[in-house]
């Protein structure tokens, strides 16, 4: 009798357990459970300094006294702050998944004098090297040391693209802020346009009928152009064809201000690229896609349209142009573009 009274309770009991578990798990948020071993004992804003190698690169990025990151061996060279903070958290955020002991660690490859990749992590007087050291691609994971020896295995997708470049990280430069609506006049080779309320004209034949399309796609490229990279410590303008450039344009703004550029040659091993030239930074050689130079191939013949009027002009948002109105070296010549 007595046990047949005590069941219901026990099942009472066991209920109440469920029930307490479950709310256990509601409190708690549903946060997932941290998973692997933490190998920086540093925040991604706590870091000062990184240095790695590997990936056929060799970087080392400091914070600057206002914040900023820079790359030591070129401090000028404008950083994308966003990639590197990026590249800061993932970096603080690797994480292994085992940490190798005993017979675990005498079963793996002797350590190699030519390791894979190396980090150097430094926050205030702390420093944390992690070298990766060998891959097992079957287990698709490296075998990672940290400063003290211990030996950690790291998935490889922990890993991959780490090791950025310079190029990877550059912040690419606007050559101007003003918009084409702030070009009063545009310099292309020999040939010189003039604009008002939106209409091009040529300053020595007004009357021409000019290409709209083709002149504002000029003046939004010029204000449009991004560079892909910067020589910060450029040799001669001959090593780039800047002695003579294919093409000089110079715009001048309704505030007095003025830009010139100055188009060289394609860059060696990729011809998607060349150089220029920006009065704005007279000191630096750019980088740019090579398709901006294209858009400035014309002549006073290529630009006539008999049917052209303030009318039917259209506005022209294109920067580059999918074909150019030139030819891919007909440029306007300093004589007044004839050919």
């Amino acid at each position: 009798m007595n046990q047949k009274k005590m069941l219901p309770l026990a099942v009472l009991a066991a209920v109440v357990l469920v029930l307490a578990a479950a709310l256990a798990l509601l409190q708690r948020g549903g946060e997932p459970e941290q998973t692997g071993i933490p190998l920086c004992d540093f925040s991604a804003d706590a870091i000062g300094r990184l240095t790695y190698s590997g990936e056929n690169t060799n970087v080392t990025l400091f914070k600057g006294e206002e914040g900023g990151w820079m790359l030591e061996s070129d401090p000028t060279l404008p950083l994308e702050q966003q990639s590197v903070q990026s590249l800061l958290e993932d970096v603080a955020g690797l994480t292994a998944d085992r940490l190798l002991q005993g017979d675990e660690l005498a079963a793996i490859p002797a350590r190699s004098d030519t390791p894979l990749m190396e980090f150097s992590i430094v926050s205030g007087a702390q420093t944390r090297t992690l070298t990766v050291d060998q891959a097992n691609d079957v287990a698709d994971i490296y075998y990672v040391y940290d400063e003290e020896g211990t030996a950690y295995t790291v998935p490889q997708t922990e890993l991959a693209g780490l090791c950025k470049t310079p190029r990877e990280l550059y912040a690419a430069q606007r050559l101007t802020e003003q918009t084409i609506d702030e070009v009063a006049t545009l310099q292309v080779g020999g040939l010189q346009f003039v604009q008002s309320d939106g209409i091009w004209t040529l300053a020595d034949d007004p009357e021409y009928p000019l290409d709209q399309s083709a002149v504002k796609r000029m003046a939004n490229t010029l204000c449009g152009v991004q560079t892909e990279w910067s020589i910060t410590t450029p040799e001669a303008d001959s090593a780039y064809g800047l002695d003579t450039p294919d093409v000089t344009v110079t715009a001048v703004f309704t505030d007095g201000a003025s830009l010139t550029v100055r188009w060289g040659a394609l860059t060696p091993g990729d011809e998607s690229l060349c150089y220029l030239a920006s009065s704005a930074a007279p000191t630096v050689v750019y980088e740019a896609d090579a398709d901006y130079k294209s858009v400035f191939a014309v002549t006073r013949e290529s630009l006539y349209d008999e049917t052209a009027t303030a009318e039917t002009a259209e506005e022209e948002d294109t920067i580059i142009a999918e074909h150019p109105v030139g030819g891919r070296d007909d440029y306007a010549d300093t004589a007044g573009g004839e050919s």
